[in-house]
């Protein structure tokens, strides 16, 4: 007899919560190696803020948004790849002194991938 999983409201509550928020770490790892990406160096991430947007500014602000998603979305096509890029961009980050980035972007290296199929795992 297969043992069935728990199918309360509060343990599927809790299970797609910590699925969401493992997504959530994985995708902000590799969002912010897009940005890095994009700039070229941490020591231009600073730009990707722009503070009292002007239009032209938000003309900037757009073309950088479209290159960080592309860049993002050939990130996630190549998993393969990505595991040395991930490291090596997550030190860059951290000597440069953005130590929560670098944290995030870490954690996209031992994060599931959100495609990951497994099965809600039981909690306790």
């Amino acid at each position: 007899m297969t043992a069935h999983p728990d199918t309360t409201a509060a343990h599927v509550d809790q299970a797609l919560a910590d699925r969401a928020a493992t997504h959530g770490e994985y995708l902000a790892g590799l969002i912010n190696t897009a940005e890095l990406h994009v700039v070229g160096q941490p020591d231009k991430l600073p730009e990707l803020l722009f503070p009292d947007l002007d239009p032209q500014a938000v003309d900037r602000v757009w073309k950088q948004a479209l290159a960080v998603g592309y860049r993002l979305g050939r990130i996630v096509e190549q998993p393969q790849w990505d595991a040395a890029g991930l490291r090596r961009l997550r030190a860059a980050l951290a000597d440069a002194g953005y130590e929560v980035m670098a944290a995030q972007t870490g954690r996209s290296l031992t994060t599931v991938h959100p495609a990951d199929t497994d099965p809600i795992r039981q909690h306790p």
